[in-house]
């Protein structure tokens, strides 16, 4: 038989049952969401333990933070080096207009900071 869509018979198959669990667990959930009785005890809302857990992470993530020699080094990687780096291009920019200023070798009308 023709392979259908560049794939054999049974990934074809096994991706439609998986299209058709994804239809009947959604229809489930827009049922329990949109029936006013059901919930009424909860506030009105489907409790999702998957969700709540994600939400407690996320709140207590700080708390529960160890640092280790990879978190370490995104930290210097993402935050240190970068400053250093810029700071080092901005010394070197400056030193070398100051050292043309004091020579001489930049005009008055070509200077950043002019009194007139």
């Amino acid at each position: 038989m023709a392979e259908k869509y560049g794939i054999s018979e049974g990934q074809f198959q096994l991706i439609q049952k998986q299209a058709e669990r994804r239809a009947e667990m959604r229809q489930e959930f827009l049922k329990q969401r949109t029936n006013p009785f059901k919930h009424a005890a909860e506030a009105g809302y489907i409790f999702d333990p998957a969700h709540q857990k994600f939400l407690s992470m996320k709140v207590t993530q700080f708390e529960r933070f160890q640092p280790n020699p990879r978190t370490s080094l995104f930290g210097v990687l993402t935050i240190i080096v970068p400053m250093l780096t810029y700071g080092y291009f901005i010394w070197n920019e400056r030193n070398d207009r100051e050292q043309k200023i004091r020579a001489g070798e930049m005009p008055y009308r070509d200077r950043l900071f002019k009194l007139c």
